[in-house]
């Protein structure tokens, strides 16, 4: 492999993806989009998590949140070309995370002590360079990224790999779409393209194909980053698909509207905060297996979709 093939940029590579089926504008505008939030709310939202998270203050979590994108362009939010404009019925399709190639460097590298995995993802993951030209990062960085490695996490390629002939992967997006578009399995193709879908956790799972073992720093730059992505794509309706994605946005939201409602903080402003769960749905993984099983309510997700979509159309 040359180093020209090696070294890409974003743009050298969606351009080498084929049908072209995204709104690349929109997902720059991602990549570009600053969180607007106050650094005191972020400390008040996840305290006492937050000193668990990380020893840095509000403004520097901010900082990294802000470059995120620019650094890890491959976990760009995938937004179809036919996502609408001016429509207020947009939607945000919302996964679990990525996972790389068993033989990655990535979990060769990671500390396998759970109390060490922590900062080392900090310092390792969320602040290093992997943008497309530099995926070998800086000489002192543990993790050297491949072409393997972008292929297996760069959202706009795993949607556009799999859409047409992975039967599992469309199985998916069939259980997720059908509820809203009414769709048979030979729209499915056709329908992604007026959605937007990300993995909730900004980083790879600890082991290829089994569920994130969330760590505090995740969840901080996760819950905020949604944030972030719901502004930059303007407000779509959220469906969370993971349990455990679900579970741990629905804790920080219930914080987040809190601290908004404490005298205490009443002089800090916020317009980035989710204000009624209105504007989410939160349901398990699509496979079939978990939407089929019964959540809170003895609700199925499929069932808990049904009823949400119902409110969004009345």
């Amino acid at each position: 492999m040359s180093e020209e093939q090696l070294y890409e940029t974003y743009e050298q590579k969606v351009n080498t993806l084929e049908d072209e089926i995204c709104n690349h504008e929109k997902m720059s505008a991602i990549m570009d989009k600053d969180l607007k939030i106050d650094s005191k709310l972020i400390e008040a939202i996840f305290k006492p998590y937050f000193k668990k998270a990380t020893k840095e203050n509000g403004d520097q979590v901010i900082k990294v949140l802000n470059n995120f994108y620019k650094y890890h362009p491959f976990l760009i939010p995938f937004v179809g070309k036919d996502y609408p404009q001016n429509d207020k019925k947009k939607f945000l399709f919302v996964m679990e995370s990525h996972y790389l190639p068993e033989f990655s460097d990535f979990y060769v590298n990671m500390p396998r002590k759970s109390k060490d995995k922590n900062e080392w993802l900090k310092e390792q993951w969320y602040k290093r360079d992997f943008s497309w030209e530099k995926l070998q990062s800086s000489p002192e960085s543990e993790i050297s990224l491949c072409r393997e490695d972008i292929d297996y996490i760069c959202t706009e390629s795993v949607v556009k790999n799999n859409i047409k002939n992975n039967n599992k992967f469309k199985a998916l997006f069939r259980n997720m779409l059908k509820p809203i578009f009414n769709i048979e399995n030979d729209q499915i193709e056709n329908t992604i393209k007026s959605i937007a879908f990300m993995n909730y956790f900004l980083r790879p799972s600890e082991y290829t194909g089994v569920s994130i073992k969330g760590k505090d720093i995740d969840e901080l730059f996760s819950y905020l980053n949604l944030i972030r992505v719901w502004k930059a794509l303007d407000e779509p309706y959220i469906i969370i698909c993971s349990a455990i994605a679900r579970k741990s946005f629905y804790f920080y939201w219930k914080e987040h509207k809190k601290c908004l409602e404490d005298p205490g903080v009443k002089n800090i402003v916020d317009d980035t905060a989710f204000t009624t769960d209105a504007e989410f749905c939160l349901c398990n993984h699509p496979n079939n297996r978990s939407w089929n099983k019964s959540m809170e309510n003895n609700e199925t997700s499929e069932e808990r979709l049904l009823k949400f979509i119902k409110n969004v159309y009345q």
